[in-house]
């Protein structure tokens, strides 16, 4: 029987003692030569096996010695739990980094084996998924980062991260609409979304500190919005913070057109179909992409019918508020008791 994926079975020596063997192929042909007593160890294997392939797994456990410290996802585990004085947000993404990028390549292995060839092969694998240079960037610093501590808690003589060449990749530009194209957009959206996308357009706001607005923040005889806190991502949902930084804590105007087009009844400024806060994430897959989707579509029934030929995404939408589409935002700032226009949005 040739095996597709490593399995187990549970076997017994002469003296009845039990002891676990993973069936894998190796170069072609089954093996079933890993035994182990451990039972855990052995799925342990298996899952590695599993991952990253028989050959993979077997140097990891022929360069391994008993008693060598923790694997590499249980050390990272540890530090994140240990982190204190950092945003939940930040550590819900640190922990995205671990379960989705550094874990299926890296975690089992254990921390004190841990090669610049294994961090290298974590490297190419984002590549090769289409990360960008820079999202490459910013995992591999974080795992660096933990492996920092781990040299000096004195697991491991050397970070073996530290250095690894980085992949260049293109980095997209921002995309700017004009005001036929822009409407053009705001056409293939639902009339309820038109409101929140001219806000979002003329007042340059983030889409996480639009989305935590309340009717409190607007000041409809001054036509300005007070900005001054935005929503994070953490683990089990969102929380309400400060926004990205100190600088952005600002009062704005706005086109006193786009504020009266607005529904000031409810707990918050922009709402979900069940009455809630807009989340990002469904926002996005629901009613971005389709909309978007059928405003770049051209139409086989009318080759005159204009279509939008550029893919905009959410975040280039505060860069609209730049005087092509709308009336531009302006942050204001108090000297004193005297607000000033300090600078465009």
């Amino acid at each position: 029987m040739c095996l597709s994926v490593a399995s187990t079975r549970i076997r017994y020596r002469k003296d009845g003692s039990a002891y676990t063997s993973v069936l894998y192929v190796l170069n072609g042909k089954q093996s079933s030569s890993s035994s182990f007593n451990d039972h855990a160890e052995a799925l342990r294997f298996q899952d590695v096996c599993n991952r990253l392939g028989p050959a993979e797994a077997l140097r990891i456990w022929q360069t391994a010695t008993p008693g060598q410290g923790p694997t590499v996802r249980s050390f990272i585990d540890g530090h994140l739990d240990s982190l204190s004085g950092v945003e939940r947000k930040t550590v819900a993404e640190y922990k995205r980094y671990l379960v989705r990028d550094i874990d299926p390549v890296l975690g089992h292995i254990p921390l004190a084996t841990l090669s610049r060839t294994d961090v290298s092969r974590l490297v190419n694998k984002m590549r090769d998924a289409g990360a960008s240079g820079k999202t490459i960037g910013n995992k591999i610093g974080f795992l660096s980062g933990c492996l920092n501590l781990a040299v000096r808690d004195g697991l491991i003589p050397a970070n073996p991260a530290a250095g690894v060449k980085l992949p260049r990749t293109e980095q997209r530009e921002m995309i700017f609409l004009t005001k036929d194209e822009y409407l053009l957009l705001r056409s293939a959206f639902t009339s309820r979304w038109h409101p929140f996308l001219d806000f979002l357009v003329a007042s340059g706001c983030r889409f996480s500190e639009a989305t935590a607005l309340t009717p409190a923040d607007i000041d409809r005889v001054n036509g300005t919005v007070r900005i001054s806190r935005a929503w994070k991502r953490i683990d089990d949902g969102y929380e309400m913070g400060q926004p990205k930084t100190r600088r952005s804590v600002r009062t704005i105007n706005v086109p006193t057109l786009v504020l009266d087009k607005l529904d000031y009844s409810r707990e918050w400024l922009f709402t979900n179909s069940a009455g809630g806060p807009i989340r990002l994430y469904s926002w996005r897959t629901n009613v971005w992409g389709p909309s978007r989707a059928k405003a770049c579509t051209k139409d086989p029934d009318d080759s005159d019918k204009p279509f939008l030929s550029k893919r905009p995404r959410i975040h280039d939408l505060r860069h609209y508020a730049d005087g092509r589409v709308m009336r531009p935002a302006r942050v204001i700032r108090l000297v004193g008791t005297v607000p000033v226009v300090v600078s465009s949005a």
